[in-house]
């Protein structure tokens, strides 16, 4: 959760009480229209939304770059690499912050489902 705060703490020009009430907006799951459904399951004891996604990604990115999913697998190459950071940090881990900030942009426009088309997306367009 660290880069989640930090991220947010960065963007809000270091306003401490705006950054924790955004946070834990994100984290709870909305209660209006918006269509973000909260990252705290991201987070709770044997992370269960975390592995939801992670089961819905994994038939997604089979099901939509098949030529990479397969070489991932003949390769053995660990989820806990690469898609958990992603989902976990919100991709803040793992790409600069100019594109983070477009990736939250969708996040909190689209939903915490658009996280799929953003992985389907990077991945297609890094495959070779």
């Amino acid at each position: 959760m660290n880069f989640l705060v930090g991220f947010i703490l960065c963007v809000s020009g270091g306003q401490e009480k705006e950054s924790f009430w955004f946070f834990y907006a994100i984290l709870e799951k909305s209660q209006q229209e918006i269509p973000f459904d909260g990252l705290s399951g991201f987070f709770e004891t044997e992370f269960p939304v975390l592995m939801q996604y992670l089961a819905v990604f994994k038939e997604l990115f089979e099901e939509f770059i098949p030529d990479l999913f397969n070489h991932f697998q003949n390769e053995m190459v660990p989820d806990q690499m690469w898609i958990h950071k992603w989902f976990m940090t919100c991709f803040l881990y793992s790409f600069p912050m100019g594109l983070c900030l477009r990736i939250w942009d969708n996040l909190l426009a689209f939903g915490t489902r658009f996280m799929f088309n953003i992985c389907l997306a990077i991945l297609n367009l890094l495959k070779d």
